[in-house]
């Protein structure tokens, strides 16, 4: 008999990414031969948790399906209240992983939502996760819908499903400026940067929110000073391509040899991603630095190729990471009915 405790203890063990996903894979797969439902809902836990944590969430799309079916169609796993958490908890991962893909319709991921709101109110569970991650899929989609959200988010109160108190705040500060309330920003940002709440994705996505609202209102002095406390915290981490194009963006005006940097270490990565968010905002930020570089050939020694690249010409490259940006910009803003993405991806600075 397959001791499947310690085949779950040794994932910890491996590298983050393809090499526990792999493993999780044939987990899944000697479960399945066993007929052991408790370690096929378990390993596909672990498998989706590891998707969606690693960056890509493209395989936590698709194990989902196969959990959420193990579960409706099993009373045994239906009475395990372990169970019906964490595929709650699932089901809060999916409906902020699913507007990552500009594939998968806005009826689908509108769907997911229903079907969410409905699992957590069975469970008597507050709505506040629900409402919080629906806000932040309709700030590309429809101001009014992401504000009837928020407000609503901040109504409900938080919950063994909720994100926690650091994650609470840090929506706070997307939301106000969104809208361009700074000044309520910064009071919601002040549990965060002072440690009071803390997160595994805080303070950095913090103080990317700021990075971005001060390079397209014009104050780069402020987003410098924020970029300098969040570059050690994301780069080589593929979780952060967001950030990391970003920060590419902002050091190609004004710190060219650091945003060359970026782009050599966080380059391979790209390449292997499956997440087309993460992908479209790295790509943008690439493609901005790849102009001013083609302007500075000197400063093209500096970076560093990866192999299957190291034959392209600089303009190629250029070409290359414009044409990412560019398709799947129009991609989301298709799917969302808005021109959000491509005019950041035109005009990453704003109106000047």
């Amino acid at each position: 008999m397959a001791d499947f405790e310690s085949r779950e203890r040794e994932f910890a063990t491996l590298e983050r990414g393809d090499a526990r996903l792999n493993a999780m894979r044939d987990a899944i797969h000697e479960a399945d031969q066993c007929r052991d439902l408790h370690w096929q809902f378990w390993f596909r836990y672990d498998y989706l948790e590891e998707s969606i944590f690693c960056g890509d969430r493209y395989y936590a799309l698709i194990i989902f399906p196969e959990l959420l079916s193990l579960y409706d169609n099993n009373p045994t796993l239906r009475d395990d209240s372990g169970c019906t958490h964490s595929l709650l908890i699932c089901f809060k991962w999916i409906v902020e992983a699913a507007p990552e893909f500009p594939q998968i319709p806005k009826e689908q991921i509108d769907a997911y939502f229903r079907e969410f709101k409905k699992r957590l109110r069975q469970q008597e569970c507050s709505l506040s996760i629900y409402y919080m991650k629906r806000s932040l899929f309709y700030m590309h989609v429809d101001p009014d819908i992401a504000a009837m959200c928020f407000y609503r988010f901040l109504e409900e109160p938080l919950d063994e499903i909720s994100d926690g108190k650091a994650l609470y705040y840090d929506q706070q500060v997307l939301f106000y400026l969104t809208v361009g309330e700074e000044e309520k920003a910064l009071k919601a940002a002040e549990p965060i940067f002072n440690g009071t709440y803390k997160s595994s994705s805080l303070p950095q996505a913090t103080y990317h929110d700021f990075i971005r609202y001060y390079m397209t209102h014009g104050e780069h002095e402020k987003a410098l000073h924020y970029a300098k406390l969040t570059v050690q915290r994301v780069d080589g981490d593929p979780y952060y391509h967001d950030v990391i194009g970003t920060l590419m963006t902002l050091y190609a005006r004004y710190d060219r040899l650091r945003a060359i940097e970026l782009l050599s270490r966080n380059w391979q990565d790209f390449l292997d991603s499956k997440n087309p968010w993460l992908r479209m905002q790295f790509a943008s930020g690439a493609a901005f630095l790849m102009d001013h570089l083609c302007l500075e050939p000197e400063l093209m020694s500096e970076l560093r190729l990866p192999v299957s690249m190291w034959k392209a010409s600089p303009d190629e490259i250029r070409h290359s990471f414009h044409a990412v940006a560019k398709d799947l910009a129009a991609k989301f803003d298709a799917r969302n009915g808005t021109d959000d993405y491509m005019q950041l991806y035109l005009s990453p600075f704003g109106k000047e």
